[in-house]
């Protein structure tokens, strides 16, 4: 049985495929596969795969979506197709280091658990800054990823974890379906990921007139309507009621810049509407906070703590005003 299979879907990105193949290629570790996941890909990738297939033959096996999938349903049934008794993605615009794999092995045999978390490195047109996990819960509720990551097979499968066909943020319903089942976790004081910032990517080309809100607003939907919160404990309820928030934040202050006053009117209106029929009681939510909660990381906890200050005293709108106009 094959150790580790490395799940890679790949969409328009033959500018960058070879260097994260050749990345994946020369790992330290040697117990793995790389899944490669052709969704339908309208450039040269194709043609790329079937180079590196045959020169690594023993290392790279490629699906061939008949139909475009998007992300998600990519990696799931790169999931279907794994041998591995780990599992972990990376996208094809990025790239990671040569021990990266074994780094991770290394982790979850020592810690045995459901998920390996490890930071990352952004690399910005090469421009490169570290990001670190800290040790706590947010690592897998608000650090939303599932690049960075490994996971244990068995429990996706027992559980039936899966991610959304919403094609924006699925990593997000997937972190939310982990967390509600309770997986465990160990972090690493590790950063073996480059992810690369691509402006072309669904991530990099996000601004206002994305409505990301409305992304944020329906997987949360979907994962409420899927998962009975009520079941888990009021503490890890209020979890899944921080994360809505902190991305519902994020979405009016990362992306609300330059939507004009009429939109960004439009945009906090909608949210308002969404969280109180989602979770009526958020105002007493007890992670929200400038100093709390622990562990999160200091953006998170200022943009979620201010903007919620600021809604109790009625001046949030201001704030979002003003971003809207820059």
């Amino acid at each position: 049985m094959i150790k580790v299979s490395v799940i890679v879907p790949v969409y328009n990105v033959e500018k960058y495929l070879e260097r994260c193949l050749n990345s994946l290629v020369s790992q330290t570790y040697k117990d793995y596969e790389v899944i490669c996941i052709n969704d339908c890909s309208p450039d040269r990738c194709g043609d790329i795969l079937d180079k590196f297939q045959k020169k690594y033959s023993s290392i790279i096996r490629i699906l061939e979506n008949k139909q475009n999938i998007g992300l998600g349903r990519s990696r799931e049934r790169g999931i279907r197709h794994a041998e591995g008794e780990y599992i972990m993605f990376v996208d094809s615009d990025d790239y990671v280091k040569n021990d990266y794999v074994q780094t991770y092995v290394k982790e979850i045999e020592d810690h045995p658990c459901d998920i390996v978390i490890g930071g990352f490195i952004k690399d910005r047109k090469g421009k490169l800054k570290i990001h670190k996990m800290s040790h706590s819960v947010w690592s897998n509720t608000t650090y939303s990823i599932a690049c960075a990551k490994m996971f244990r097979k068995e429990f996706i499968l027992s559980n039936g974890v899966e991610f959304t066909s919403i094609r924006c943020a699925e990593d997000i319903y997937f972190s939310l379906v982990m967390f509600y089942y309770n997986a465990t976790y160990s972090v690493m004081n590790y950063a073996g990921y480059y992810y690369y910032y691509n402006e072309k990517s669904i991530t990099g080309s996000m601004n206002h007139t994305n409505n990301t809100e409305r992304f944020i607003s329906d997987i949360f939907t979907e994962f409420l309507t899927h998962y009975d919160i009520k079941k888990i404990a009021e503490e890890r309820q209020r979890v899944i009621e921080y994360t809505y928030l902190a991305n519902m934040i994020n979405a009016l202050i990362t992306y609300g810049h330059g939507a004009g006053l009429k939109r960004m009117n439009e945009k906090y209106q909608y949210i308002i509407k969404d969280i109180n029929k989602k979770f009526p009681d958020y105002r007493n939510n007890p992670y929200v906070g400038i100093f709390r909660p622990k562990g999160q990381i200091r953006k998170i906890r200022y943009g979620v703590g201010i903007t919620m200050y600021l809604h109790k005293i009625h001046l949030d709108k201001l704030l979002f005003y003003i971003i809207s106009l820059f």
